[in-house]
């Protein structure tokens, strides 16, 4: 009865056991009786109730393990003193979310996907290159970002970190990353759009070594 009295602190606590056994034993390893053995007597159609399959169970311990601010928002608050700083900050916190890439990347036979590949390209156009031009635009504003492109910059930026290095990294090896990452610092330069800096080629770096560690 008190899981249905409770429904949300329910949903949390299979999410909360999913992510556990996601990052131990990789989401490819993990069964949904995995799960409600990890829950302490609940049963298979309590699961269903909440979730329609364990990719979305994945798809919302990926989202709670994000880089919201305190008040649980993606794309609004961001820290730094100028638009080009807030969204260097933003991007250098995405890449320290270790555990958060851990469980997606262990996910392999999803990121194949057509379908989640297709879904990762339309999410970055429609959601978050539209958040993330808020930041340019105020980078255009105070002269931290020059461009006469926000939409399309704003949807280059998500496409290139979140399809073309997000969904591909563990498909790289450390001198194809080290190329790909250094020929987007170039054009970043070269358009006078520098989110690239040393800190992030160094974050990006080290997130693909800590992955390829668990591998």
């Amino acid at each position: 009865m008190a899981r249905n009295k409770y429904p949300e602190e329910t949903r949390k606590k299979i999410l909360a056991v999913a992510r556990d056994l996601f990052y131990e034993k990789g989401y490819d390893n993990t069964t949904i009786q995995d799960i409600i053995d990890g829950l302490g007597g609940l049963t298979k159609g309590v699961i269903y109730h909440h979730f329609k399959s364990k990719n979305d169970i994945l798809e919302q311990v990926i989202e709670t393990l994000g880089v919201p601010d305190e008040q649980g928002n993606w794309y609004e608050n961001w820290q730094g003193e100028t638009g080009l700083e807030k969204i260097r900050l933003q991007l250098l916190k995405s890449l320290q979310t270790f555990e958060r890439y851990a469980i997606l990347y262990s996910a392999e036979v999803l990121l194949k996907s057509p379908r989640m590949i297709g879904e990762a390209y339309l999410s970055s156009l429609n959601e978050g290159a539209g958040y993330l031009q808020v930041y340019i635009d105020e980078g255009i504003a105070d002269g931290s970002i020059v461009t006469e492109f926000p939409k399309e910059l704003s949807e280059f930026v998500c496409l290139t970190m979140d399809v073309w290095f997000g969904l591909n990294i563990v498909r790289y090896s450390r001198e194809e990353l080290e190329n790909k990452m250094r020929f987007l610092q170039h054009i970043f330069q070269s358009i006078q759009v520098p989110i690239i800096d040393e800190t992030i080629l160094n974050a990006a770096f080290n997130l693909y070594d800590y992955i390829q560690s668990r591998r």
